[in-house]
């Protein structure tokens, strides 16, 4: 196998010099790893704890022969390599929830627009189905009143009074598609009497 030279460096074209990438190298008294071939006269260089692209044209470097020692070298790079893949992972998902929550931002601020009669419905409509949106969907709301009555063994007014404005409540659980967060209900005009 061929050792990376400065002469190998300045001399091979970069796809044959890409076939001798990783490689273990001294710069100066410090072990590096030539990562890859940036560009044309161009590479990427793991040395003294920072990933830098250097010119193939002033750089010298000897090959690291010493078995342990290319091999302390390259782990320190994988290592480096593997910090930056994690920092660009979370760099990545952080980037990609801050685009989610600013196209979200703004499906929700063109259907505040229609809600408020500034935006038709149909322009709405197009708005959204140009940009790839969730389709809008109008909600209803359901008003209502129920009276009833029930009696209770045995008959404290006090006790059963109290139960009705604590527990009495709708079942709402037989309703299809009702938003749970949006149900609200108030028991008054509670009347306790004897049967």
């Amino acid at each position: 196998m061929t050792e990376l030279t400065t002469e190998a460096l300045r001399t091979l074209p970069p796809q044959d010099l890409a076939e001798l990438l990783p490689a273990a190298v001294q710069i100066g008294e410090v072990n590096g790893v030539v990562l890859r071939v940036a560009d044309t006269d161009l590479i990427e260089v793991y040395f003294a704890g920072r990933i830098s692209v250097y010119s193939t044209k002033v750089l010298e470097i000897q090959p690291v022969t010493h078995p342990v020692a290319r091999a302390a070298a390259l782990r320190d790079a994988v290592e480096a390599l593997s910090i930056c893949r994690q920092v660009a992972i979370q760099a990545h998902a952080d980037q990609r929830q801050s685009h989610i929550e600013v196209l979200e931002a703004i499906r929700q601020y063109a259907v505040d627009r229609h809600e408020e009669g500034e935006i038709c419905r149909g322009g709405l409509e197009d708005f959204l189905i140009s940009f790839g949106f969730v389709p809008y969907e109008s909600r209803v709301r359901v008003e209502y009143t129920i009276t009833g009555s029930y009696e209770v063994n045995p008959g404290n007014e006090a006790a059963a009074e109290e139960d009705a404005l604590k527990y009495l409540r709708p079942d709402l659980s037989g309703l299809d598609d009702v938003d749970d967060d949006t149900s609200t209900y108030e028991v008054s005009g509670v009347q306790v009497s004897e049967a």
